[in-house]
C-alpha cells in the first residue's frame, strides 16, 4: 500500500465524516472537510488528474466560505442573546 493510497482512505473517512458532522449541524465540519479537500488535492495531483484537481480546489474554496459564514452566523446570533 502507498503513501497515496493510504492518504485516499484518510481523505475518505474524513469526507465522510464531515458530512456526518453538517448533518448534526456542528461547524467543526468545515475544518474537516478542509482537510479532507486538501489530501484529496494531493492524490489527485499525484495521479495527474486535473479535472478532480479543479474539482477539489473548488470545495475547498465553497468549504472556507461555508466556514466563514457559519462563523460569522454565529457571531451575529450572540449579539442578541
Amino acid at each position: 500500500m502507498t503513501i497515496f493510497s493510504i492518504l485516499s482512505w484518510i481523505a475518505l473517512t474524513l469526507s465522510i465524516t464531515g458530512i456526518i458532522l453538517n448533518a448534526k449541524k456542528i461547524i467543526y465540519c468545515w475544518p474537516v472537510w478542509i482537510i479532507s479537500d486538501i489530501f484529496w488535492i494531493v492524490v489527485e495531483t499525484h495521479n495527474n488528474n486535473l479535472p478532480q484537481i479543479i474539482l477539489w480546489f473548488i470545495f475547498l474554496f465553497f468549504n472556507l466560505y461555508g466556514l466563514y459564514c457559519w462563523t460569522n452566523e454565529r457571531k451575529n446570533n450572540r449579539q442578541y442573546e
